[in-house]
């Protein structure tokens, strides 16, 4: 029986934007109902195009910031009422990962100050050589020399200074991490450098992980879950096998069938959507999606569609009121590895699998 280690309940957040001495602000809401769960050793990938409130959930789901409505329990801890010490223990079994490593990262700070500010915080107790000696482990365990730590982060390329931001966050010696696009800012090939990294580091520590990303390569071969946003609300998730495969939402169609195609002369079925996602400011009546649907009709400009169970395993779940009508008549043709994926696509995971897979990619030796 698995054990679910984070759980969101409900959760909304709304921002007011505008407003001035004559008008009220209006209210965005960036993250509507959200509600999902995270099992202990599992890796759960939630993906969106931009805008659709991702980020903001990663957020919350930290205490980063507080949510409008709902809740959200770690290991039977509320997170949003959490306070003081107890906010602080929280921090040491939640760590986050941050999408910019640049940013996120002090420039005037030493990275053996950086990765070793959260043990002054988490373990007091030590001495400032037994601090070293663990930033010097740290930084081993995430593929960096121990003297990078008397150097500065403008010293770093963008990979290495993703792996500075992961040796933080694993100094408190977490039980989740949540990666906001922690790839997404780095090459292809560095990319799988990190991915594989992670990887490693969730199998040997036993971590839990919920990675935000767009990137379809990273999501099919580092999750074990997918759950697909749109315009703040979760319209699809289950087994990331059977969302690649069996997508019964069409966002999560239109999404898969957007995976370009690098080879000149290569056609292939795509389902195209007309128009721009709404704004969070005035969304859509009924479902969130009607208005760019294909197959929208009168029930979906009225209805809002639940979360249910599909027909392909348990677990696999979309909010959509017609989920097996489209299956049926919109399924396109899908040659072997599902979804119509073209040779580039394939070629493209397959660099990500071979890094999952345990096919090392030796990351640069830059000083």
């Amino acid at each position: 029986m698995t054990e679910t280690i984070l759980e969101a309940v409900k959760l909304t957040r709304d921002f007011n934007v505008g407003g001035s001495l004559f008008a009220k602000p209006k209210t965005l809401r960036a993250v509507a109902d959200v509600s999902l769960s995270v099992q202990k050793g599992e890796t759960l990938a939630i993906v969106g195009e931009s805008g659709c409130g991702k980020s903001t959930l990663a957020r919350m789901l930290m205490r980063l910031i507080s949510p409008t409505s709902g809740h959200m329990i770690f290991e039977g801890r509320q997170i949003e009422q959490a306070k003081g010490r107890a906010l602080t223990e929280l921090r040491r079994d939640m760590q986050f990962i941050f999408q910019d490593p640049f940013s996120s990262l002090n420039p005037r700070m030493t990275v053996g100050r950086l990765v070793g500010e959260p043990l002054e915080t988490h373990e007091p107790g030590l001495s400032a050589k037994q601090r070293r000696v663990k930033v010097s482990e740290l930084l081993a365990q995430v593929g960096l020399r121990p003297e990078h730590a008397d150097r500065y982060p403008h010293e770093f390329s963008g990979g290495q200074r993703q792996r500075i931001g992961i040796a933080r966050a694993l100094a408190s010696g977490p039980k989740l991490i949540i990666g906001d696009e922690p790839v997404s800012a780095l090459d292809v090939s560095v990319q799988a450098q990190v991915m594989n990294l992670l990887s490693d580091l969730r199998d040997k520590l036993g971590l839990t992980l919920v990675l935000i990303a767009h990137d379809l390569a990273v999501i099919r071969h580092m999750s074990d879950r997918v759950a697909v946003m749109y315009l703040g609300a979760i319209v699809e998730e289950g087994p990331t096998d059977v969302i690649f495969a069996e997508p019964r939402h069409p966002y999560t169609r239109a999404l898969l069938s957007a995976i370009p195609v690098a080879e000149h002369g290569r056609t292939r079925h795509q389902i195209a959507l007309t128009g721009e996602m709404p704004s969070p400011i005035d969304p859509p009546t009924g479902c969130r999606f009607h208005t760019r649907c294909p197959f929208a009709r009168a029930e979906c400009r009225s209805d809002v569609p639940v979360l249910r169970e599909t027909d392909t395993e348990p677990g696999h779940r979309a909010a959509c009121h017609f989920i097996e009508e489209i299956a049926a008549e919109a399924a396109p043709p899908a040659p072997e590895g599902g979804m119509g994926l073209t040779d580039a696509a394939r070629a493209r995971f397959a660099l990500y699998g071979d890094a999952i897979a345990g096919v090392k990619i030796r990351p640069r030796s830059e000083t």
